[in-house]
Protein backbone atom coordinates (compact mmCIF):
# COMPACT_ATOMS: atom_id res chain seq x y z
CA UNK A 1 0.00 0.00 0.00
CA UNK A 2 1.54 3.45 -0.71
CA UNK A 3 -0.98 6.63 0.68
CA UNK A 4 0.14 9.98 1.24
CA UNK A 5 0.61 13.22 -0.85
CA UNK A 6 3.68 13.93 -2.69
CA UNK A 7 5.89 10.76 -2.55
CA UNK A 8 5.60 8.66 -4.48
CA UNK A 9 21.53 -10.26 -13.35
CA UNK A 10 21.37 -13.30 -10.45
CA UNK A 11 24.12 -15.50 -9.59
CA UNK A 12 23.91 -18.90 -8.62
CA UNK A 13 20.03 -19.35 -8.84
CA UNK A 14 20.23 -21.28 -11.81
CA UNK A 15 17.22 -24.03 -11.85
CA UNK A 16 18.47 -27.01 -14.43
CA UNK A 17 18.02 -30.22 -14.04
CA UNK A 18 21.79 -30.60 -14.41
CA UNK A 19 23.08 -27.21 -13.20
CA UNK A 20 26.88 -26.16 -13.59
CA UNK A 21 28.46 -26.28 -10.47
CA UNK A 22 28.44 -22.96 -10.07
CA UNK A 23 25.11 -22.59 -10.96
CA UNK A 24 23.36 -25.03 -8.27
CA UNK A 25 25.00 -23.04 -5.41
CA UNK A 26 23.19 -20.28 -3.64
CA UNK A 27 24.50 -16.83 -2.71
CA UNK A 28 26.65 -16.76 -0.16
CA UNK A 29 25.81 -14.83 3.30
CA UNK A 30 29.27 -12.35 2.10
CA UNK A 31 27.18 -11.96 -1.69
CA UNK A 32 23.86 -10.93 0.08
CA UNK A 33 25.47 -8.70 2.43
CA UNK A 34 26.96 -6.71 -0.43
CA UNK A 35 24.00 -6.60 -2.57
CA UNK A 36 22.74 -5.01 0.86
CA UNK A 37 25.58 -2.49 0.87
CA UNK A 38 24.78 -2.19 -2.56
CA UNK A 39 21.55 -0.56 -1.87
CA UNK A 40 22.73 1.73 0.82
CA UNK A 41 25.45 3.32 -1.61
CA UNK A 42 22.52 3.63 -3.54
CA UNK A 43 20.64 5.67 -1.59
CA UNK A 44 18.83 3.69 1.07
CA UNK A 45 19.15 4.54 4.49
CA UNK A 46 18.89 1.26 6.10
CA UNK A 47 18.15 -1.95 4.87
CA UNK A 48 18.17 -5.28 6.60
CA UNK A 49 16.71 -9.13 5.96
CA UNK A 50 16.49 -12.34 8.16
CA UNK A 51 16.25 -15.68 6.60
CA UNK A 52 14.48 -18.08 8.69
CA UNK A 53 14.70 -21.90 8.70
CA UNK A 54 15.05 -25.33 10.73
CA UNK A 55 18.21 -24.73 11.47
CA UNK A 56 17.65 -20.74 12.72
CA UNK A 57 17.95 -17.69 11.82
CA UNK A 58 20.40 -15.08 9.57
CA UNK A 59 20.20 -11.57 10.05
CA UNK A 60 21.78 -9.58 7.86
CA UNK A 61 22.15 -5.45 7.92
CA UNK A 62 23.61 -2.95 6.10
CA UNK A 63 23.30 1.10 6.56
CA UNK A 64 21.37 2.87 9.43
CA UNK A 65 18.28 2.78 11.49
CA UNK A 66 18.29 6.27 12.24
CA UNK A 67 19.77 9.00 10.03
CA UNK A 68 19.22 11.53 12.81
CA UNK A 69 21.14 9.04 15.52
CA UNK A 70 24.86 10.52 16.48
CA UNK A 71 26.21 6.82 15.70
CA UNK A 72 23.94 5.66 13.12
CA UNK A 73 23.89 1.70 13.24
CA UNK A 74 22.39 -1.25 10.70
CA UNK A 75 18.79 -1.71 11.48
CA UNK A 76 18.64 -4.43 14.12
CA UNK A 77 16.95 -7.85 14.37
CA UNK A 78 14.19 -6.34 16.83
CA UNK A 79 13.86 -2.75 15.16
CA UNK A 80 9.87 -2.79 14.60
CA UNK A 81 8.75 -1.30 11.30
CA UNK A 82 5.53 -0.61 9.14
CA UNK A 83 4.95 -3.82 7.27
CA UNK A 84 1.97 -2.00 4.83
CA UNK A 85 0.47 -4.34 2.58
CA UNK A 86 2.10 -7.24 3.59
CA UNK A 87 -0.95 -7.17 6.44
CA UNK A 88 -3.05 -8.27 3.69
CA UNK A 89 -1.57 -11.90 4.16
CA UNK A 90 -2.50 -12.08 8.08
CA UNK A 91 -5.79 -10.72 7.02
CA UNK A 92 -6.06 -13.70 3.92
CA UNK A 93 -5.04 -15.65 6.64
CA UNK A 94 -8.04 -15.10 9.16
CA UNK A 95 -10.18 -15.27 6.13
CA UNK A 96 -8.90 -18.33 5.36
CA UNK A 97 -9.45 -19.98 8.84
CA UNK A 98 -12.65 -18.95 8.44
CA UNK A 99 -13.65 -20.62 5.46
CA UNK A 100 -11.43 -23.51 6.51
CA UNK A 101 -14.15 -23.70 9.71
CA UNK A 102 -17.28 -23.16 7.25
CA UNK A 103 -18.32 -20.34 8.78
CA UNK A 104 -17.51 -18.32 5.48
CA UNK A 105 -17.54 -19.40 2.36
CA UNK A 106 -15.05 -17.78 -0.78
CA UNK A 107 -18.62 -17.52 -2.56
CA UNK A 108 -20.06 -15.68 -0.14
CA UNK A 109 -21.22 -12.04 -1.74
CA UNK A 110 -20.05 -8.54 -0.06
CA UNK A 111 -23.67 -8.11 0.33
CA UNK A 112 -24.69 -11.43 2.37
CA UNK A 113 -22.20 -10.16 5.04
CA UNK A 114 -22.40 -6.58 4.78
CA UNK A 115 -25.59 -5.31 3.31
CA UNK A 116 -25.70 -2.03 1.54
CA UNK A 117 -21.75 -1.37 1.41
CA UNK A 118 -21.36 -1.27 -1.68
CA UNK A 119 -23.85 -0.62 -5.00
CA UNK A 120 -22.77 -3.98 -6.63
CA UNK A 121 -21.85 -5.85 -3.64
CA UNK A 122 -24.24 -8.67 -4.63
CA UNK A 123 -21.64 -9.13 -7.60
CA UNK A 124 -18.57 -9.37 -5.66
CA UNK A 125 -17.64 -12.60 -3.52
CA UNK A 126 -15.05 -13.30 -0.91
CA UNK A 127 -12.35 -15.12 -3.44
CA UNK A 128 -12.75 -11.47 -5.89
CA UNK A 129 -11.52 -9.49 -2.88
CA UNK A 130 -8.93 -11.74 -1.71
CA UNK A 131 -7.65 -11.96 -5.14
CA UNK A 132 -8.12 -8.38 -6.47
CA UNK A 133 -10.25 -9.64 -8.70
CA UNK A 134 -13.24 -7.50 -7.69
CA UNK A 135 -13.22 -4.63 -9.70
CA UNK A 136 -13.34 -2.48 -7.05
CA UNK A 137 -11.71 1.13 -7.38
CA UNK A 138 -8.66 1.58 -5.35
CA UNK A 139 -9.74 4.02 -2.02
CA UNK A 140 -6.18 5.67 -1.80
CA UNK A 141 -6.23 7.05 -5.24
CA UNK A 142 -9.21 8.78 -4.34
CA UNK A 143 -8.76 12.75 -4.15
CA UNK A 144 -11.28 12.92 -1.49
CA UNK A 145 -9.83 10.69 0.54
CA UNK A 146 -6.35 11.91 0.31
CA UNK A 147 -7.63 15.31 1.32
CA UNK A 148 -9.42 13.57 4.84
CA UNK A 149 -5.73 11.17 4.88
CA UNK A 150 -3.48 13.93 4.82
CA UNK A 151 -5.40 16.36 7.38
CA UNK A 152 -5.27 13.41 10.10
CA UNK A 153 -9.17 12.71 10.08
CA UNK A 154 -9.99 9.87 11.94
CA UNK A 155 -11.78 7.17 9.58
CA UNK A 156 -13.70 4.15 9.72
CA UNK A 157 -13.48 1.41 7.73
CA UNK A 158 -17.66 2.11 6.65
CA UNK A 159 -15.76 5.93 5.50
CA UNK A 160 -13.36 4.28 3.91
CA UNK A 161 -15.18 2.29 1.87
CA UNK A 162 -17.51 4.98 1.12
CA UNK A 163 -15.02 6.94 -0.95
CA UNK A 164 -15.36 4.22 -4.06
CA UNK A 165 -18.67 2.42 -2.78
CA UNK A 166 -20.84 4.00 -5.03
CA UNK A 167 -18.32 4.62 -8.18
CA UNK A 168 -18.37 1.78 -10.91
CA UNK A 169 -16.67 -1.21 -11.29
CA UNK A 170 -13.74 -1.41 -13.47
CA UNK A 171 -14.47 -4.62 -14.94
CA UNK A 172 -17.13 -7.31 -13.77
CA UNK A 173 -15.67 -9.21 -11.27
CA UNK A 174 -13.80 -12.55 -11.83
CA UNK A 175 -13.19 -11.31 -15.26
CA UNK A 176 -9.97 -9.29 -14.63
CA UNK A 177 -6.81 -8.41 -11.95
CA UNK A 178 -6.88 -5.11 -10.83
CA UNK A 179 -4.80 -4.28 -7.72
CA UNK A 180 -6.95 -2.55 -4.88
CA UNK A 181 -6.35 -1.92 -1.28
CA UNK A 182 -10.32 -1.17 -0.60
CA UNK A 183 -10.63 -5.07 -1.06
CA UNK A 184 -8.87 -5.89 1.98
CA UNK A 185 -10.78 -3.15 4.02
CA UNK A 186 -13.90 -4.92 2.94
CA UNK A 187 -12.31 -8.18 3.81
CA UNK A 188 -11.54 -6.72 7.75
CA UNK A 189 -15.51 -5.47 7.62
CA UNK A 190 -16.44 -9.03 6.65
CA UNK A 191 -14.57 -10.70 9.47
CA UNK A 192 -16.04 -8.87 11.98
CA UNK A 193 -19.47 -9.25 10.89
CA UNK A 194 -19.07 -13.02 10.41
CA UNK A 195 -17.16 -13.53 14.21
CA UNK A 196 -18.99 -10.42 15.63
CA UNK A 197 -15.23 -9.86 17.30
CA UNK A 198 -13.30 -6.77 16.25
CA UNK A 199 -10.50 -7.21 13.08
CA UNK A 200 -7.95 -7.07 15.97
CA UNK A 201 -9.23 -9.42 18.26
CA UNK A 202 -9.55 -12.45 15.62
CA UNK A 203 -6.02 -11.39 14.06
CA UNK A 204 -4.67 -11.73 17.51
CA UNK A 205 -6.60 -14.95 18.33
CA UNK A 206 -6.11 -16.87 14.71
CA UNK A 207 -2.32 -15.84 14.04
CA UNK A 208 -0.62 -13.48 16.20
CA UNK A 209 -0.83 -15.37 19.85
CA UNK A 210 -0.71 -19.41 17.77
CA UNK A 211 2.21 -18.08 16.30
CA UNK A 212 3.60 -15.70 19.20
CA UNK A 213 4.42 -13.20 16.90
CA UNK A 214 4.69 -10.89 20.11
CA UNK A 215 6.15 -7.72 17.89
CA UNK A 216 2.98 -7.61 15.53
CA UNK A 217 0.84 -5.12 16.21
CA UNK A 218 -2.07 -2.99 14.99
CA UNK A 219 -1.28 0.23 16.27
CA UNK A 220 -2.86 3.31 16.85
CA UNK A 221 -2.22 6.64 16.36
CA UNK A 222 1.66 7.46 14.32
CA UNK A 223 3.39 5.96 17.55
CA UNK A 224 5.86 3.44 17.09
CA UNK A 225 6.85 0.18 19.15
CA UNK A 226 10.78 0.57 20.72
CA UNK A 227 13.00 -0.07 19.38
CA UNK A 228 12.12 0.91 15.35
CA UNK A 229 13.91 1.71 12.35
CA UNK A 230 13.14 5.31 11.60
CA UNK A 231 11.56 5.65 7.60
CA UNK A 232 12.64 8.24 5.32
CA UNK A 233 10.91 9.54 1.85
CA UNK A 234 12.88 11.70 -0.95
CA UNK A 235 10.93 14.54 -2.38
CA UNK A 236 9.28 13.36 -5.40
CA UNK A 237 10.85 15.60 -7.30
CA UNK A 238 14.13 14.97 -6.13
CA UNK A 239 13.98 11.68 -8.27
CA UNK A 240 16.00 10.35 -5.04
CA UNK A 241 18.80 12.90 -4.67
CA UNK A 242 19.47 15.25 -1.63
CA UNK A 243 18.92 14.39 2.02
CA UNK A 244 15.17 12.50 2.67
CA UNK A 245 12.31 13.57 5.22
CA UNK A 246 11.65 11.50 8.18
CA UNK A 247 8.42 10.54 7.93
CA UNK A 248 8.23 7.94 10.81
CA UNK A 249 5.39 9.34 12.73
CA UNK A 250 4.29 11.78 10.04
CA UNK A 251 0.91 9.84 9.13
CA UNK A 252 -1.51 7.75 10.27
CA UNK A 253 -1.32 4.27 9.31
CA UNK A 254 -5.05 4.15 10.23
CA UNK A 255 -6.58 4.36 7.25
CA UNK A 256 -4.69 1.22 5.89
CA UNK A 257 -6.70 -1.00 8.86
CA UNK A 258 -6.49 -4.34 7.32
CA UNK A 259 -5.03 -3.88 4.42
CA UNK A 260 -2.01 -2.03 5.19
CA UNK A 261 -1.59 -1.09 9.08
CA UNK A 262 0.59 -3.60 10.91
CA UNK A 263 3.59 -3.00 12.73
CA UNK A 264 6.11 -6.05 12.98
CA UNK A 265 9.90 -7.18 12.97
CA UNK A 266 12.26 -9.19 10.87
CA UNK A 267 11.98 -12.31 13.08
CA UNK A 268 8.31 -12.14 13.23
CA UNK A 269 7.46 -11.37 9.33
CA UNK A 270 9.79 -14.22 8.66
CA UNK A 271 8.16 -16.70 10.91
CA UNK A 272 4.62 -15.69 9.84
CA UNK A 273 5.38 -16.95 6.21
CA UNK A 274 7.40 -19.90 7.13
CA UNK A 275 4.81 -21.30 9.19
CA UNK A 276 1.52 -19.95 6.66
CA UNK A 277 3.48 -22.13 4.27
CA UNK A 278 4.21 -24.52 5.74
CA UNK A 279 0.19 -25.38 7.20
CA UNK A 280 0.56 -24.03 10.99
CA UNK A 281 -2.47 -21.67 10.29
CA UNK A 282 -4.37 -23.75 7.37
CA UNK A 283 -4.81 -27.20 5.97
CA UNK A 284 -3.08 -28.27 3.10
CA UNK A 285 -6.23 -27.81 0.85
CA UNK A 286 -6.93 -24.33 2.02
CA UNK A 287 -3.14 -23.79 1.03
CA UNK A 288 -3.58 -25.16 -2.60
CA UNK A 289 -6.84 -22.39 -2.98
CA UNK A 290 -4.41 -19.76 -2.10
CA UNK A 291 -2.20 -20.89 -4.93
CA UNK A 292 -4.62 -20.48 -7.66
CA UNK A 293 -2.77 -17.84 -9.15
CA UNK A 294 -3.62 -15.29 -12.45
CA UNK A 295 -0.98 -12.82 -13.89
CA UNK A 296 -0.93 -9.81 -11.20
CA UNK A 297 1.91 -8.23 -8.79
CA UNK A 298 1.83 -6.30 -5.93
CA UNK A 299 2.85 -2.31 -5.24
CA UNK A 300 5.71 -2.44 -4.99
CA UNK A 301 6.17 -5.40 -7.76
CA UNK A 302 8.87 -6.97 -6.57
CA UNK A 303 11.35 -9.88 -7.86
CA UNK A 304 11.03 -12.17 -10.70
CA UNK A 305 7.50 -13.02 -12.24
CA UNK A 306 5.28 -12.37 -10.30
CA UNK A 307 1.30 -14.15 -10.03
CA UNK A 308 -1.70 -13.15 -7.89
CA UNK A 309 -2.94 -15.74 -5.60
CA UNK A 310 -5.74 -14.91 -2.40
CA UNK A 311 -3.71 -13.10 -0.71
CA UNK A 312 -0.35 -13.80 -1.17
CA UNK A 313 2.15 -14.21 -4.32
CA UNK A 314 4.18 -16.35 -6.12
CA UNK A 315 7.63 -14.81 -7.11
CA UNK A 316 9.56 -17.08 -9.87
CA UNK A 317 13.05 -16.32 -10.02
CA UNK A 318 15.80 -18.89 -12.25
CA UNK A 319 16.79 -20.75 -8.71
CA UNK A 320 12.90 -21.63 -7.71
CA UNK A 321 9.45 -20.33 -6.03
CA UNK A 322 8.61 -18.34 -3.11
CA UNK A 323 5.32 -17.10 -1.82
CA UNK A 324 4.90 -14.15 -0.17
CA UNK A 325 3.70 -10.74 -0.41
CA UNK A 326 5.42 -6.96 -0.43
CA UNK A 327 4.42 -3.78 1.05
CA UNK A 328 4.54 0.21 0.99
CA UNK A 329 4.27 2.43 3.15
CA UNK A 330 6.07 6.20 3.86
CA UNK A 331 9.59 5.83 4.90
CA UNK A 332 9.08 1.50 4.82
CA UNK A 333 9.60 -0.92 1.83
CA UNK A 334 9.04 -4.55 2.47
CA UNK A 335 9.23 -8.29 0.97
CA UNK A 336 7.80 -10.84 3.09
CA UNK A 337 7.96 -14.42 1.56
CA UNK A 338 8.79 -18.32 2.16
CA UNK A 339 9.59 -21.49 0.45
CA UNK A 340 6.78 -23.67 -1.30
CA UNK A 341 6.63 -25.73 1.63
CA UNK A 342 7.16 -23.26 4.48
CA UNK A 343 11.33 -24.97 5.25
CA UNK A 344 12.45 -21.05 4.32
CA UNK A 345 11.07 -17.83 5.27
CA UNK A 346 12.17 -14.60 4.59
CA UNK A 347 11.73 -10.87 5.39
CA UNK A 348 13.50 -7.80 4.01
CA UNK A 349 12.81 -4.08 4.97
CA UNK A 350 14.07 -0.74 3.37
CA UNK A 351 13.39 2.23 5.75
CA UNK A 352 13.29 4.54 2.88
CA UNK A 353 10.32 5.17 -0.20
CA UNK A 354 10.25 7.47 -3.46
CA UNK A 355 14.19 6.24 -3.96
CA UNK A 356 15.75 6.53 -7.29
CA UNK A 357 16.05 4.07 -10.35
CA UNK A 358 19.17 3.28 -9.66
CA UNK A 359 18.05 2.56 -5.24
CA UNK A 360 15.33 0.57 -6.57
CA UNK A 361 17.12 -1.83 -9.10
CA UNK A 362 19.68 -2.34 -6.04
CA UNK A 363 16.75 -3.28 -3.74
CA UNK A 364 15.73 -5.41 -6.10
CA UNK A 365 18.63 -7.04 -6.84
CA UNK A 366 19.09 -7.60 -2.92
CA UNK A 367 15.42 -9.36 -2.92
CA UNK A 368 16.59 -12.28 -6.10
CA UNK A 369 19.81 -12.23 -3.92
CA UNK A 370 17.55 -13.44 -0.33
CA UNK A 371 14.99 -15.29 -2.01
CA UNK A 372 18.04 -17.62 -3.41
CA UNK A 373 19.73 -17.64 -0.26
CA UNK A 374 16.57 -18.84 1.49
CA UNK A 375 16.07 -21.55 -1.54
CA UNK A 376 19.37 -22.95 -1.63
Amino acid sequence: MLLGIGFLAITGCSGGEEPKEEESQAPSQQEVQSALEQAVEAGIPGIALEIHNPQGSEFLAAGAASLEAEQPRPPAENDSFRIASVTKTFTAAVVMELTEEGTLSLEDTVEYWAPGLLAEGDSITVRHLLGHTSGLRDYTKDEEFLEAFVAGEDLTPQQIVSFVSSEPLTFEPGTEYEYSDTDNIVLGMIVEAVTGRSYEQELRSRVLDPMELQATVLPEGTAMPEPHAQGYQYEPESEGAGEPDNVTTALDPSAAWASGALVSNSGDLSRFFSGLLGGELVGKDTLEQMKETLAGEGSPSGPGVKRAGLGIFSYELPCGVVWGHTGQFPGYQIFGAATPEGRSGLSMMANATGISEQANEALVHAQELAVCRALG
